[in-house]
């Protein structure tokens, strides 16, 4: 016969691994949930780019890559904010940007080419199923 303390802890063990197993299986089945809500308009239309901001984050990225840093920096866009104009540089946040050029660089490395208007359209699939990750690490925390 075991002992009443040992048979405790095997209980105890196996219950946090069971709630483990648990968090885990909900976790992937957010991720799976959130990547599959972004790829709705992709899955029903294709890679199209819908809308003026995606649209002007794909142009910014397509300057980015065909001019590199120094240029983009220094851009200023006279096609947005007509009459005015805009500087490009001070007036967005450039991660993504920059993310999606460092992505549809390293495909090509990899003998994997997309074009960058695909990279761009799965970003933000990519980028919500990794906001949902951290999201729940800090609400975990």
């Amino acid at each position: 016969p075991l002992e009443p303390g040992i048979c405790r802890q095997v209980v105890m063990l196996l219950t946090r691994w069971l709630c483990w197993l648990a968090a885990a299986a909900a976790m992937v089945e957010v991720l799976r949930t959130a990547y599959r809500i972004r790829l709705f308009a992709i899955e029903n239309y294709g890679p199209v780019i819908h809308e003026f901001d995606p649209w002007f984050n794909y142009r910014a990225t397509e300057f980015l890559a065909e001019r590199g840093w120094k240029a983009f920096f220094t851009w200023f866009d006279h096609m947005a904010w007509y009459p005015l104009g805009r500087p490009v540089a001070t007036t967005i946040y450039p991660g993504m940007q920059i993310v999606s050029v460092a992505i549809w660089r390293m495909f090509d490395l990899l003998g994997r080419p997309w074009s960058l208007n695909d990279v761009c359209c799965y970003v933000p699939a990519w980028f919500g199923a990794a906001a949902s990750a951290f999201t729940a690490l800090l609400a975990h925390e």
